[in-house]
């Protein structure tokens, strides 16, 4: 995970973050849904579908987590708001120190059983976090401050951090019993769902607001694409294996989803119906 953000910090500069008073209301209605809206689809569609309470935990602990840097790169080369999908990565990845946990331990309140004697330090795990994310962010962003050829290494630090988390993962679940296919099939409803409403809600939400379309479909993105393993490493970490199923689960539907939305935009956009993207130039690569 400490490659994952180191290489993320590579991505960044301290421009990404003075977009924020450039444009507030997208980075705020951005922000906002993703550290608050979506964790409470997350607990409405674990009651609705009355999940059990590991299972919901790890929804809401999904639900919960920022953008990640493939949302970046699907809005980059999709010639969407790339200042602004970065923007809200890194801000939401900052802000979830503390919100995740507080989430995941609103999920487990009131559960009975194993579960319920779970308990998320949340001082200690926003340490955690701190440690696993801003920590290497700040000093990517510093490396390539100093070192600004240094970017070119991004892709190896992400792809290592990444293969090693997914190796990790796949041990866990060749160590358990039995293969949980019944609980696999329990969220796929839920985590379909809740793809739908992180679609929709990302759309409709900044369209009300008057933001341009461009700018409604890179929070939808931003919302859909989620940096999934930070889900994972605090699952492994504070919860079992039962609760990496529902992000194991969303991670089949993220992806089409988002690029979907994507595919949509442009086919809109080449017949005129909806502002088309602007010129490459006047993108920044994330």
């Amino acid at each position: 995970m400490f490659a994952l953000m180191f290489g993320m910090g590579l991505t960044l500069s301290v421009g990404d973050f003075r977009r924020i008073a450039r444009a507030p209301l997208a980075t705020f209605l951005g922000t906002l849904l993703q550290l608050v809206g979506m964790p409470i689809v997350g607990l409405a569609l674990a009651r609705i579908f009355d999940l059990p309470p590991l299972l919901a935990a790890g929804l809401v602990l999904m639900a919960a987590c920022p953008g990640g840097m493939f949302s970046n790169l699907y809005v980059y080369f999709a010639r969407a708001n790339g200042a602004l999908s970065v923007t809200l990565t890194a801000t939401a990845t900052m802000a979830t120190l503390f919100t995740l946990p507080l989430w995941v331990q609103l999920s487990l309140s009131g559960s009975e059983g194993p579960a319920g004697e779970i308990i998320i330090p949340i001082g200690a795990t926003a340490l955690q976090l701190a440690g696993l994310t801003v920590l290497p962010i700040i000093i990517g962003m510093s490396v390539r401050s100093r070192w600004p050829g240094a970017l070119r290494f991004e892709k190896w630090f992400s792809r290592i951090g990444a293969v090693v988390i997914v190796v990790i993962m796949v041990y866990d679940g060749a160590q358990q019993p039995e293969l949980p296919l019944a609980e696999f099939q329990q969220v796929l409803a839920p985590t379909l769902w809740f793809a739908v409403a992180a679609l929709v809600l990302g759309l409709v939400v900044p369209l009300v607001f008057g933001l341009a379309t461009r700018d409604a479909v890179t929070i939808g993105v931003e919302l859909v694409v989620k940096n999934l393993l930070l889900g994972v490493v605090l699952a492994r970490e504070a919860l079992t294996f039962e609760a990496l199923i529902p992000i194991l689960a969303f991670s089949f539907f993220q992806t089409p989803i988002g690029v979907m939305l994507l595919v949509g935009w442009r086919l809109l956009a080449r017949s005129g119906l909806v502002a088309g993207p602007e010129p490459p130039a006047a993108e920044t690569p994330p």
